[in-house]
């Protein structure tokens, strides 16, 4: 409040300044009115604030300045110019006053500061029903400026009006146009996604006829490597049963040669280890119901022992003429 106060004793006319100070030294306060000072200095304080106040906020919302060939008559604009004076002179009293004036006891007590804040509070509540139950004083009374204000106001809200009805309508065709854009786009989006569906299905069904034929493509290559696998086995069969297990003529020794005789009581014409195994897996495979084999003269015992005793054959349990292959693959 000081520092604006002497903004604008600095801005009053000399004329005002000269006329405040001979006011002051022909009526000095005498003693009997000090005792009013500090209410007089609230109440131009106050009045300085809403003066203020109403000023600034009535400045913001001024129109535009009024065209030269405005018709405000001259008498009208020396009215108006005479009370922006009138209230320009009161405000620089006001301020003169209140630069002037002693600042204003502040109420201190030290053993009851709640006491204080409290009577603050009170003090600034007070002060603020006072300030919304007031009301403004209007500065302009002549209805001729008024109303040319007016008018102005509102030639000014329409050209407003108007920009944004322009605005909005070009905003309107820019959402239309990007509204079609936007549905062309998209139907082009949907006729994309019915090739990509129709080529997606005819890619499943070239898909599932390939998987078909590989799938029949794979059995065959894995029967051919069971064949191939089968093949090698048999083949490394041989070769090691001729190794380890040749025929019996070759591998009898003269004392093993006469106990064979002395047991059957002729010569007889043994079959090969190989053969028994073939036999034997012949039987099982062709007949798996009667998997079992009749021994006969043409198995020579040491190999058939030694089938038993390995358990790769098994004799029957009522006959012991019977011998079947074992089932390994259970």
């Amino acid at each position: 409040g000081g520092g604006r106060g002497k903004k604008g004793a600095k801005a009053l006319p000399r004329e005002t300044e000269g006329d405040v100070e001979r006011m002051e030294r022909e009526s000095p306060p005498s003693p009997s009115q000090h005792g009013t000072l500090a209410e007089l200095q609230d109440e131009l304080i106050e009045e300085a604030q809403q003066l203020a106040g109403r000023s600034a906020l009535y400045q913001s919302r001024l129109p535009r300045p009024l065209a030269a060939d405005s018709a405000v008559s001259p008498a009208s604009e020396e009215a108006i110019l005479d009370q922006c004076n009138a209230a320009w002179r009161e405000l620089g009293e006001f301020q003169n006053k209140l630069t002037l004036c002693d600042a204003r006891t502040v109420i201190q007590d030290p053993e009851n500061p709640l006491a204080v804040l409290l009577a603050r509070e009170r003090a600034l509540l007070a002060e603020l029903n006072v300030q919304k139950n007031r009301e403004p004083k209007l500065l302009l009374v002549n209805q001729e400026v008024l109303t040319s204000l007016g008018k102005q106001e509102l030639q000014n809200t329409d050209r407003q009006l108007e920009q944004i009805l322009s605005c909005t309508r070009a905003k309107k065709k820019s959402l239309h146009e990007q509204l079609e854009r936007e549905r062309k786009w998209l139907e082009e989006e949907r006729q994309m996604e019915r090739s990509v569906q129709q080529r997606e299905e005819d890619g499943q069904m070239v898909y599932h006829s390939l998987l078909e034929n590989s799938a029949l493509q794979k059995m065959r290559k894995d029967l051919q490597k069971l064949t191939l696998y089968k093949e090698t086995l048999l083949t490394a069969l041989g070769s090691f049963l001729d190794t380890h297990y040749p025929h019996p003529d070759q591998a009898e020794t003269p004392g093993k040669r006469r106990l064979a005789r002395a047991n059957t009581g002729l010569t007889a014409n043994f079959i090969t280890f190989h053969e028994m195994l073939e036999r034997l897996m012949t039987r099982t495979m062709s007949s798996p119901h009667d998997p079992y084999l009749q021994v006969d003269d043409t198995f020579w015992p040491p190999y058939l022992e030694a089938l038993l005793r390995y358990g790769v054959a098994q004799r029957h349990h009522d006959d012991p003429r019977l011998v079947r292959l074992n089932d390994f693959h259970q």
